[in-house]
């Protein structure tokens, strides 16, 4: 019978981040190759598979720190629902590899090839991905806040879930809202930028339009008012500076809902070209049938209306009295204001699609 001597077995400690709130563990696993650690911590490229497999850890058991060089993974299931605190992957083949449940916070991946890997449910607080390629892997359910991609390649194949985990936590309702949203959010953004930089416009756009509902939400459940309404006005009017047909319908409601109030606030007034004479219309000339007659005065309102929104200043139509004035003002302030807004949703659309 083999027999491993105590100075070929060696203790390993690794202490994982204060942050990550694990403590330290010790590894006492067979030495590999003279090199003082386990086969799990030697810090050697292309360890065989098999062995790997045949020191893989139990359901619980944790191997922090654990560094895998040029090793191929591939379609491997052992790893699942382990505890990896700080591991390193370097130039490693995780396709179609099962890390499902696993623990990788503050894990680092570079140069992998993780394509179809399975994250879901995975923790991936703090891990860093560098050059690895997620073409088709799934992600739903990860926790990844503070995770960083760097030149990370994804496509439509990657799973992200509808949701991420930490906006689906917040049903719970418990002391934890406020970090949940601040995961959430953090989340979000990092997910767009990704999304961006791989040339995946709508998943871009959707990862922003979370995030930023997100922060209307959290406005509203903390009770900032202020903030929230203007959030509730950004949502509404340009869709978070993404919807350019909200921008245009606003801006026909402001057109229409003044054309209704010029001609009950003392009315509007036209200079007839022939004569010079001024003419009046206001909601009130028993001379003529009503309906008739309001109809007239609503084309010139709404006309009056759109050049003052346009601010193209005719000249030919003024508005009588103080508070017509007043509303005409606000039309043409409020007419600048949409106009530049519909031109950045524009902008914002077009490079939202390049």
């Amino acid at each position: 019978m083999f027999v491993v001597t105590s100075e070929e077995r060696r203790r390993y400690a690794y202490e994982a981040s204060a942050m990550s709130g694990l403590g330290g563990v010790c590894c006492w696993r067979e030495t590999w190759r003279d090199t003082g650690r386990g086969i799990w911590h030697a810090d050697l490229g292309q360890k065989p598979t098999p062995k790997l497999e045949a020191a893989a850890p139990d359901i619980g058991e944790r191997l922090d720190g654990a560094i895998f060089r040029d090793v191929r993974l591939s379609d491997e299931e052992w790893l699942q629902g382990r505890t990896l605190d700080g591991v390193r992957f370097v130039n490693c083949n995780l396709e179609n590899t099962d890390l499902s449940g696993t623990d990788l916070r503050y894990g680092h991946f570079e140069g992998v090839d993780a394509q179809h890997a399975d994250f879901r449910d995975a923790n991936l607080e703090h891990a860093e991905f560098d050059r690895t390629d997620l073409r088709g892997a799934n992600l739903d359910g990860a926790r990844m806040q503070y995770v960083v991609f760097t030149n990370v390649r994804a496509d439509e194949r990657t799973e992200f879930g509808e949701e991420v985990v930490y906006e689906r936590e917040l049903e719970a309702g418990d002391d934890e809202q406020l970090d949940r949203y601040e995961a959430a959010r953090w989340t979000y953004r990092e997910l767009q930028n990704l999304a961006s930089d791989n040339g995946m416009a709508s998943l871009s756009r959707r990862f922003y339009l979370r995030g930023r509902d997100l922060h209307r939400r959290e406005a509203w459940e903390f009770g900032n008012y202020p903030s929230a309404l203007f959030r509730e006005a950004w949502r509404w009017t340009p869709g978070y500076g993404s919807n350019p047909w909200r921008v245009m319908t606003t801006s026909a409601f402001v057109i229409v809902l003044c054309a209704l109030l010029y001609p009950v606030t003392g009315g509007l007034q036209e200079i007839i070209e022939q004569t010079g004479d001024p003419f009046t219309y206001t909601v009130e000339d028993p001379s003529v049938n009503r309906w008739q007659w309001l109809l007239t005065v609503f084309g010139k309102s709404l006309y009056f209306s759109t050049v003052t929104f346009a601010t193209l200043g005719f000249g030919d139509i003024q508005p009588i009295g103080g508070m017509a004035r007043i509303i005409a003002g606000v039309e043409a302030l409020l007419g600048q204001l949409l106009v530049a807004l519909l031109v950045f949703v524009f902008t914002r659309n077009v490079t939202w699609t390049e």
